[in-house]
């Protein structure tokens, strides 16, 4: 395994444990920390936006690597008939590279963006569990 394969590894590794983290504590801590009813936040919000913004520095730090990967991977004429962003598919990198690299890369990316748009989603069911 390659130096670039062990860090997307590692970063997919962090992305879905801070992603898991969040949705967790969300489900499981919020409610048990206390909250002054006359205060707007309390100390489980400010651990919530915390979680988030080490989450949103992880996400970055795998978008950046990703793209890394991807660039170092490209080659030019190698898209064919993918065009210029069919190689950020998974099987158009695939194709288009040939490369496990640039493959995991856009796996990672994939990652990144499902997880993106599914925690708004996964947040409120989270809060939910809770409150039923």
């Amino acid at each position: 395994m390659t130096e670039m394969n062990r860090k997307t590894t590692r970063l997919v590794a962090l992305c879905f444990f801070l992603f898991l983290t969040r949705l967790g504590f969300r489900a499981f801590g919020y409610d048990h920390l206390y909250h002054n009813p006359n205060d707007a936040y309390g100390i489980s919000d400010l651990i919530e936006l915390a979680l988030a913004l080490i989450y949103q520095v992880g996400m970055a730090l795998c978008i950046l690597h990703a793209f890394r990967v991807l660039l170092r991977h490209w080659a030019p004429g190698a898209f064919g008939a993918f065009g210029a962003f069919g190689a950020f598919g998974a099987f158009g990198a695939f194709g288009a590279f040939g490369a496990f690299g640039a493959f995991g890369a856009t796996l990672l990316l994939t990652l990144c963006t499902l997880q993106w748009h599914s925690y708004d989603y996964l947040h409120r069911l989270a809060a939910s569990l809770i409150t039923q």
